[in-house]
């Protein structure tokens, strides 16, 4: 299969486009060059849709936009969309004796209508197929089954490859069971797997027909029983191997689910998660709310230096220093104090004189003493009124003399403290604010993803998803047990056909299914041993070429193959497995994908184009220009879609090996991006015949724009 042409009508940003594709065989690529933002994902989902409908979309449709988002309801509501493509198909016969080619060519429709509102509802495709000739055209019945026969849907992301998406075949994120299913899926349809299956399910088939004459005997009761059992079995070995293909096309869907939603919610954590964002304002809030508190205590303690003694003290040191210094020398001249009556008084209080003796009021003896004390206070009481306050000064004055040790308690001290430790707590009040009103810009920036909600559907597709898994094993295990059941029986009836006269035929007819059932065994098995290694030795010539990788010269990659569990792996030295997501930069992880590509259609012998969208991204240098020389050459008919820098210095090899080259453009890249105002106020994809080394006034970009708009993809 080859494509000619392709049409579109109002897809997304190709409100009418057209375009053609080499069918050279001396120069069969097609080079699309496009910036970002230029339709070329888009035109991979129309070129999808109008082979596979809406399962080859994104989402399988679900919510999937198809008309433009900027159509113009006064044109009407109802936008039709319409993706139209022109192939040949090369069938090869013997005629009289000679091997022949015939080529025919095909026109393909695929239309739908959507409505203009929020929801986008779209009606279901129609298809349409016509032979060409020339005199007209003829429609073709039952067009699903003649582009699924020359193009399966399991090989859609084979011929159709978006750079990004392809790597699924190898990317860390997708689980391992899933890679699996997906390399083997490409490998059963391009080798005609899927055929010899069919053929072995009819073979099983005839021979549960066979069995219902083996039971019809009658006239061997166990052999009815058995034929019955063996019947039955077959029954439910059908409906087991539905479940297991259901649950199969289950988990991968889940599958497909959980991968995506994970990769939602890292893109969403990528701008920030709002969650967190929100625990994090919060912890800001109480934080604020207590050095608010503590700032509130401190200013209050502040205040209260001004009204404590100490400021008083420091304030009147002078003074109390002189007035302590003449009371110090009144004291040790013996005139301070005039008497000793709080002395006295203190002594009368603890019942004990200052010589020791007894001073109890109960003690005889001490009443000459008692006596004599309180004659001593009334002689006192009759001293001089000035003589008693400076007594009262010097013993009242007494707690406001500071000691060494105590001078750095000081009120100026105090105040220091006081306030560095406001002003602390000030400074923290400033950053947490700052940090607060930060984190709410932030909040307010982000889009309103709900990543809790994301991560609660996450879990949801993944108990789906481990359900299904349960269940296939489920079914396996009752397979793996049917199996083994049948065998035995099997054996029991044939022993006892041959007993029975009658049972020869049935016998014999039951001998030519298992031999027949033997072929397409071994047929299966050769194919998937003997083709999977040439699948796999293919793929690494070419992936070693691509990369420049010698295993002779002591190169990090030594080999990429497919082991039988269909595992892309890859050797480095000493034989040690590299990751291939993990281990192998972007541009050799590309290279290998691609390299099983074109591999396995190779091998396949299959004829058909290999479209891909930015084949040579994360590439530079040598392996860029190795990566197209080598897809080039390996391709029967290579469709590319290429950014400038992508064709940045691979110039002379499009020169060599395109047969067709133009440009498409994004006219919303004005003024940013393009010199000239192309005069459109469409947002729409537009095209010119300039190749991949002229400019025009449509197409012509500025030397600095290296940075691509962004632009909605519309």
């Amino acid at each position: 299969m080859k494509l000619l042409r392709a049409e579109f009508q109002n897809f997304r940003l190709l409100r009418h486009l057209e375009l053609d594709f080499s069918v050279d065989a001396e120069k069969n690529l097609t080079v699309i060059r496009a910036a970002n933002e230029s339709g070329k994902t888009t035109i991979l989902h129309a070129l999808q849709w109008a082979l596979y409908g809406d399962s080859a979309l994104p989402g399988k449709g679900d919510g999937f936009r198809l008309h433009p988002i900027d159509w113009d309801a006064s044109e009407g509501k109802r936008v039709p969309i319409m993706a139209t493509v022109e192939f040949e198909l090369t069938a090869h016969r013997r005629i009289a004796g000679e091997m022949r080619e015939t080529r025919r060519r095909f026109r393909l429709v695929r239309s739908a209508f959507e409505d203009v509102d929020s929801q986008s509802k779209r009606s279901p495709s129609t298809m349409k197929l016509f032979a060409l000739n020339d005199t007209g055209s003829a429609p073709i019945d039952a067009p699903e089954a003649m582009i699924n026969d020359e193009l399966p849907p399991e090989l859609r992301e084979v011929f159709f490859t978006d750079g990004d998406r392809a790597l699924s075949f190898i990317e860390a994120d997708v689980a391992l069971s899933t890679k699996r299913e997906r390399v083997q899926s490409a490998i059963r349809s391009l080798l005609g797997l899927g055929v010899i299956d069919d053929a072995i399910k009819h073979v099983r088939k005839s021979a549960a027909e066979v069995n219902k004459h083996a039971r019809q005997l009658g006239s061997d009761t166990e052999l009815n029983k058995i034929a019955s059992r063996l019947e039955a079995i077959e029954e439910t070995w059908n409906k087991l191997e539905d479940e297991l293909e259901d649950a199969k096309q289950q988990f991968g869907a889940f599958e497909d689910k959980v991968n995506e939603t994970d990769r939602k919610i890292a893109a969403a954590l990528q701008k920030g998660d709002k969650e967190q964002l929100q625990r994090s304002l919060d912890h800001v809030k109480r934080e604020i709310k207590q050095l608010d508190d503590q700032l509130k205590a401190a200013n209050k303690e502040h205040s209260a230096l001004f009204r404590s003694r100490s400021i008083a003290t420091d304030l009147l040191a002078p003074v109390l220093g002189t007035a302590f210094k003449q009371l110090e020398e009144l004291h040790d001249q013996g005139k301070i104090p005039s008497t000793t009556i709080p002395v006295l008084q203190e002594r009368l209080s603890a019942e004990i004189c200052i010589c020791g003796e007894s001073l109890a009021q109960a003690d005889p003896e001490a009443q000459s003493r008692l006596e004599y004390i309180n004659n001593l206070i009334e002689d006192s009481k009759r001293s001089d009124e000035i003589q008693e306050m400076i007594t009262d000064l010097y013993y009242g004055a007494k707690p406001l003399q500071l000691d060494d040790a105590d001078k750095p308690q000081t009120w100026l001290n105090e105040y220091t403290k006081v306030v560095e430790r406001r002003d602390g707590i000030q400074t923290l009040r400033d950053e947490a604010g700052r940090k607060l009103r930060g984190l709410e810009l932030e909040l307010d920036a982000l889009p309103d993803t709900d990543i809790q909600g994301l991560r609660d559907t996450l879990r949801q597709y993944k108990d789906q998803r481990d359900r299904c898994l349960s269940k296939r094993s489920s079914v396996e295990t009752q397979l793996s047990g049917l199996q083994n059941e049948r065998e035995e029986l099997e054996r029991d009836r044939d022993r006892l056909l041959r007993e029975q006269n009658k049972g020869a035929r049935i016998l014999a007819e039951l001998s030519v299914t298992q031999d027949v059932m033997k072929v397409l065994k071994k047929s299966y098995d050769r194919i998937t041993s003997e083709e999977l290694a040439k699948v796999s030795d293919l793929m690494n010539e070419i992936f070693l070429e691509m990369i420049g990788a010698d295993p002779e010269q002591n190169a990090i990659i030594r080999r990429a193959e497919i082991s039988h569990e269909f595992d892309i792996i890859v050797n480095g030295p000493n034989e040690r497995l590299l990751n291939p997501d993990r281990d192998l930069n972007g541009a050799s992880r590309r290279a290998l994908t691609l390299a099983f590509i074109l591999a396995l259609t190779k091998v396949s012998e299959v004829e058909a184009p290999n479209v891909i969208d930015t084949p040579l991204g994360m590439t530079s240098g040598y392996v860029k220009r190795s990566i197209l020389k080598t897809a080039v050459r390996e391709s029967s008919q290579l469709v590319l879609f290429l950014t400038h820098d992508e064709i940045t210095g691979c110039e002379d090899i499009i020169d060599e090996a395109a047969g067709t080259v133009f440009t498409l453009t994004n006219p919303a890249h004005y003024p940013k991006m393009l010199v000239n105002d192309p005069g459109i106020a469409d947002r729409k994809v537009i095209r010119c015949s300039c190749d991949h080394r002229s400019v025009c006034q449509l197409c012509e970009r500025r030397a600095d724009a290296q940075v691509e708009l962004e632009v909605v993809s519309a």
